[in-house]
């Protein structure tokens, strides 16, 4: 994997007067921003230059540019956000179905478990009263139950 981070290519904007150096500029300014790098060496240059309105021009070139490149990136996946939104609709109601499923299941598993729940309570109490009344008579149970 490479280390180094990739650069975007972005597209300069036409020059109102054809200069070259105005271009170069630009391309520079686009690739500035679009790597996260420092903005104050063009910004220092601009108004010593005493033309704040190029830089201005530029950045606003770069705002349109990018807006655009926004929207055609929503437009191409409005509908696969869409299909995705849908299926966690279908998904959620899926859920509910199952929760619900899930939820009669307890309530059938509880209501059969209580009984049998009671009738091992009262077994264990009956044995360990039986052990502590009779311990040879529940030996010899346990001998001919086993």
């Amino acid at each position: 994997m490479n280390s180094t981070k990739m650069r975007r290519k972005v597209v300069p904007a036409a020059s109102e007067n054809g200069d070259p150096g105005d271009k170069q500029d630009q391309l520079l300014l686009s690739a500035s921003i679009c790597n996260g790098e420092d903005l104050g060496p063009f910004i220092r240059k601009t108004f010593a230059s005493g033309k704040p309105e190029i830089l201005l021009r530029h950045l606003e070139h770069f705002r349109r540019y990018k807006e655009s490149e926004i929207e055609d990136v929503c437009r191409a996946h409005y509908q696969d956000f869409i299909m995705a939104v849908d299926d966690l609709r279908s998904l959620l109601s899926d859920v509910d179905s199952l929760k619900s499923s899930l939820y009669d299941s307890n309530a059938k598993l509880q209501s059969v478990a209580v009984p049998l729940l009671t009738s091992l309570d009262s077994f264990v109490e009956a044995r360990s009263k039986c052990r502590s009344i009779a311990p040879r008579l529940y030996d010899r149970l346990t001998f001919v139950f086993s």
